[in-house]
């Protein structure tokens, strides 16, 4: 049976190869690679062809021929539906991930790395301290869950084991209809954000609909450690928040306004380390942070170098980026605007760029800009190790720019696939 002819009714015996990013076993098949999810390296199952999506072939697991002697019991009950890599011990997670990095590198880049690979491990459960989540009400009966893996069937959860406590105090809440009322009839989504401490939580809701006139004022009434609501209507992007708008988050020695809808480092454990892997031995008289956020990375940066200037194009982040790196006076200046546009606008003589974009990576507006001003060090910070090897290819192989200098692997994401990168390089001659 040809790949054009296959059905979803097709039930195979496979070995599962490898790993892949996105938490996927590969199994080789006589009709090509398929993949599968909730499975191992080295076992063997018996699964089920699903229908050919965007020219790639999955399968669903239907049962465990031999198991892998690194298969544990998922100590979340919701693993089966929602989880990623909680089947196997936090260790394997980290080899794993690795070996996808190193995968990723030599597929899509081309590139055998000589360096080793730095692993910052994290805390396995409760480090999460964004958590985004979807709420079904219909009459009396309220939900608030996850997606179900490949479809949009909510799965309910009483809490979440990879959130911190302060997110799970909320979710209980709302289970037990506490703030529950507040919300109209119908789907949305909300994110909760805790600070460092836990004891103040910004609540964002996503619907396409508009915000029951005191929302906001309600919600936190009913659960006083919301400091701030938003509510952000989809297609119109209208925007209502109540209360501060804002709280802050202590990293060490440095603190951050983070407001609705703007972006910041996900783990509470790795928050210090992360900049750490990032500043390593930087210093200098210019610096660059491009995709600065609301300004994770530039304001260490001003410690160690004369003048940083950063760059934003997200809105509420700019905003944030603004506000923060005010503490650091002169050393430090903000930017509105994409990275692309602010490259083109003239070169200066900067001695360290960092970027750190989303999953799309870089684009040649970007990367042919910074090749032409040839920074001495280049920091990429990537959370796609598919965009990322992508990107190096370009200024390790084809102009042959740079040359990597260390590679630290940070483990944002332990129970999932993600893979967080921090590469440092420096330029050849």
């Amino acid at each position: 049976m040809s790949p054009e002819t296959e059905t979803a009714e097709q039930v195979l015996d496979v070995v599962i190869e490898k790993m892949v990013y996105g938490g996927e076993g590969l199994a080789r098949t006589s009709q090509g690679v398929l993949l599968v999810a909730g499975v191992l390296p080295g076992e063997r199952a018996r699964v089920q062809v699903e229908e050919r999506r965007q020219g790639v072939r999955r399968a669903r697991l239907r049962e465990l021929l031999a198991a892998s002697p690194k298969r544990i019991v998922p100590d979340c009950p919701y693993f089966c539906r929602c989880g990623h890599y909680q089947h196997t011990s936090y260790p394997r997670q980290l080899e794993i991930k690795k070996e996808v990095l190193l995968e990723c590198f030599e597929r899509v880049g081309k590139l055998h790395l000589d360096i080793p690979v730095t692993v910052l491990p994290s805390e396995p459960w409760h480090y999460r301290n964004r958590t985004r989540l979807q709420i079904e009400k219909q009459s009396s009966v309220f939900q608030i869950g996850y997606f179900e893996l490949s479809s949009h069937r909510l799965c309910p959860v009483e809490r979440c084991p990879i959130s911190v406590p302060a997110i799970n105090t909320v979710i209980e809440k709302l289970n037990h209809g506490v703030g529950a009322s507040c919300f109209p009839e119908g789907k949305a989504e909300i994110e909760l954000f805790a600070s460092d401490s836990g004891q103040a939580l910004l609540a964002t809701v996503y619907s396409s609909a508009a915000p029951p006139e005191n929302f906001g004022e309600m919600l936190m009434s009913a659960i006083p450690e919301i400091k701030s609501v938003g509510w952000f209507e989809k297609f119109s992007w209208r925007q209502r928040v109540w209360g501060a708008g804002a709280i802050t988050y202590h990293v060490g020695e440095f603190h951050y306004r983070v407001s609705h809808d703007s972006f910041f480092q996900p783990n509470r454990f790795l928050s210090e380390p992360m900049i750490h892997a990032v500043l390593g031995d930087l210093e200098g008289a210019q610096a660059l942070d491009l995709y600065a956020g609301v300004g994770f990375f530039t304001v260490p940066l001003a410690r160690r170098f004369q003048q940083v200037t950063a760059v934003e194009a997200h809105v509420a982040s700019a905003q944030d980026l603004s506000t923060n790196v005010g503490v650091v006076g002169t050393r430090a200046r903000a930017y509105h605007s994409n990275a692309e546009k602010f490259l083109s606008g003239g070169a200066r003589n900067w001695d360290t760029v960092v970027v750190d974009p989303p999953r799309s990576g870089l684009n040649r507006a970007v990367v042919e800009p910074l090749r032409r001003l040839r920074p001495k060090r280049l920091v990429y910070v990537s959370c796609d190790p598919t965009t990322l090897a992508r990107d190096l290819k370009v200024l390790l192989l084809e102009s042959a720019e740079y040359r990597i200098r260390s590679l630290h692997l940070v483990d944002q994401f332990p129970q999932t696939f993600h893979v967080e990168t921090v590469v440092h390089l420096d330029r050849n001659g």
